[in-house]
């Protein structure tokens, strides 16, 4: 392992980040901002105390659709908004319970995991920019995606906590074991649904009927287009006009970041300590290499590759290269900075371990020269003069849009072209139309109804943009014509299926009340189709027939069991049961164990949605 601490990869990348949205909310808005945070907050439902806010549930109805959308499903309106509160409503009532166990995940742990996720970074380096599209892309801010990821790693510790401990016994494996390996003899007689609808013909008033009573299931999208103005920090580079005498008074302001510190080579041995070396073991193998080294047996290089436990640095003699100050920890760097050129120190202590470490060569410090960083300097000063103009111009932006009545005037002053969107729904998933701020924003009365500019959106903490909305769609019922052979297909299946049903039901009765197989295969031009020693998991037939062949109950010996099932596609099963055998001859230890963990991740399952269920033990939410 590398005893280097990796600085530029702690904790400080989120928190910068979180420091500079507020600053712009600042900058953009005033201190005055803060009260919006402090007005009354509308509720959709509370549960045992706990209150689901309009924002929170809009904001993950939204989220919700989005990706529905892009798996290629829909849900009715209702029917995603109950799914959305459900969720919501769990997350808080687990979150109190969180709360009451104590139990807490780390912002330097979140800090880390998130800078190590490569969806968030570029070229294997991790991107705020890229942070923020992608998390933007789902509907989240910065603050809140931390805010539910931190919430998800402590659901998780629950989770782990309650599946973990869950066990089964021996007696019960066994005997869920054998009945898992049961067979069944199966013979079944399907109705074919397909075949029925050929001979069924849907009325025109049959159509018509459903058609009026489902009207929500025929419901087109309602749609806006848009028009907007945007403001993009990058665009705003070339447009900064950068003089000699600036970028030198910008230099000597900034001296500091673009001088070289003194940076020193070093190499190391290091002896771990860890499950397998105490700290005396560890340190009385570092004083047996320092012997080694002061008695000349052998050089530095020769040692750290034989005795080194840093692998990643033993194969070329302990080399560490060239680093300034921070690199490393500090007793490990307390150690190298007080060495003289080729000097080994005594054995160091470090978290790792204990380290042996050689000064290499040295550089000295640097102080810069204008001429020498001068490209690097103007990159600077451009982005410094950016982002200035940046703030000025979307607080601008802010201002007179919110007192014009259009974006013409905005855009005349600030020299701001009007771009346009057009057919934006619910469910977009691509354009500025698809993002979740935009999104709220577009539907609500004020920019919906009222035709007002929005206020100032943040798409990243680089661009903002004010939408108005140029014409709406509402959502309609589709014209008949349109949905005609849909309904007549559904209704068809409707009726072919409860036809099915009903052959189904009057052969079990046949059956049941001694009836031949054969004859009742005959009377209804069917033919038995016969499995013998089937198992559950067996995928000769359909796996629905065998799932219900396997709810009948064991039948007398020398009789059966019969049944019925509808399928999926419309189809009515019949199925007879004979020779019930459950596995008699005993598994390998192996076997069982490796069954047992199963039964017991099954059983954690079950013992952790009774936990969920038990935080609100009456499922009674009151919405509002």
């Amino acid at each position: 392992m590398s005893i280097q601490s990796l600085r530029d990869s702690s904790d400080g990348v989120v928190a910068k980040l979180i420091v500079g949205l507020i600053i712009v909310v600042f900058a953009l808005f005033g201190m005055g901002s803060i009260t919006t945070f402090l007005a009354p907050v509308p509720k959709v439902a509370t549960v045992d105390g706990l209150d689901v806010t309009q924002q929170e549930m809009e904001i993950e109805v939204q989220r919700s659709r989005r990706i529905l959308a892009a798996q290629g499903n829909e849900l009715g309106e209702d029917q995603l908004r109950q799914q959305v509160l459900d969720t919501l409503v769990a997350r808080k009532l687990l979150t109190r319970a969180a709360q009451e166990l104590g139990l807490e995940y780390s912002t330097a742990d979140l800090d880390a995991e998130i800078v190590s996720t490569p969806v968030f970074q570029i070229d294997g380096v991790y991107s705020p920019d890229q942070f923020q599209l992608v998390i933007g892309s789902a509907g989240y801010t910065a603050l809140n995606y931390r805010n539910e990821m931190q919430l998800d790693k402590v659901f998780g510790q629950i989770n782990s906590g309650i599946r973990n401990t869950a066990f089964i016994t021996d007696v019960e494996v066994q005997r869920l074991n054998s009945l898992a390996q049961q067979t069944r003899d199966i013979a079944f007689l399907r109705v074919d649904a397909e075949g029925l609808r050929e001979s069924l013909t849907i009325a025109q008033d049959e159509i018509t009927s459903y058609y009026e009573d489902n009207s929500s299931q025929f419901m087109t999208q309602e749609s806006v287009d848009i028009e907007y103005l945007e403001v993009k920090r990058d665009e705003l580079l070339d447009d900064v006009e950068v003089y000699e005498e600036d970028l030198l008074a910008f230099f000597q302001d900034t001296k500091e970041i673009y001088a070289e510190a003194e940076s020193r080579r070093v190499s190391h041995i290091l002896v771990e300590i860890n499950d397998e070396t105490s700290e005396e073991q560890a340190k009385q193998k570092i004083e047996e290499v320092y012997a080694k080294i002061t008695s000349t047996e052998a050089t530095f290089a020769e040692l750290a590759i034989e005795y080194s436990d840093d692998t990643g640095s033993a194969e070329i003699g302990g080399d560490l290269g060239f680093n300034p100050k921070g690199t490393f920890v500090d007793e490990f760097e307390e150690a190298a900075y007080g060495l003289g050129l080729n000097q080994v120190s005594a054995p160091v202590l470090t978290e790792f371990g204990y380290h042996l470490i050689k000064l290499v060569d040295m550089e000295a410090a640097k102080e810069p020269v204008f001429a020498e960083v001068k490209a690097r300097v103007e990159a600077e000063y451009r982005e410094a003069e950016a982002e200035e103009m940046f703030v000025a111009l979307s607080s601008r932006l802010s201002e007179i849009s919110y007192e014009s009545p259009d974006l013409i005037d905005p855009s005349e002053e600030l020299e701001l072209s009007i771009l346009t969107e057009a057919e934006i729904n619910r469910l977009s998933v691509v354009g500025l139309g698809a993002n979740p701020a935009v999104q709220a924003v577009i539907f609500s009365d004020d920019v919906l109804l009222d035709r007002n500019n929005s206020e100032l959106l943040e798409i990243t903490p680089n661009h903002h943009v004010v939408v108005r909305v140029t014409r709406y769609q509402p959502e309609e019922v589709m014209p008949i014509a349109d949905v005609q052979s849909e309904i007549e297909a559904a209704l068809s299946l409707q009726q072919a299926t409860a036809i099915a049903e009903e052959q189904a039901k009057d052969m079990v009765a046949m059956l049941e009340s001694g009836s031949i197989t054969r004859f009742v295969a005959d009377k209804y031009d069917l033919k038995w189709e016969v499995s013998s020693e089937t198992t559950r998991n067996q995928l000769t037939f359909d796996r629905e027939i065998s799932t219900q062949a396997f709810t009948l109950p064991r039948p007398a010996e020398g009789n059966k069991s019969v049944g019925y099932a509808v399928l999926s596609n419309g189809d009515a099963v019949v199925m007879s049961v004979t020779n019930v055998n459950n596995k008699a001859d005993k598994e390998s230890d192996s076997d069982l164990s490796r069954l047992a963990k199963v039964l017991g991740a099954q059983q954690g399952l079950s013992e952790y949605q009774e936990f969920r269920s038990s935080l609100n033990p009456d499922g009674v939410v009151e919405t509002l």
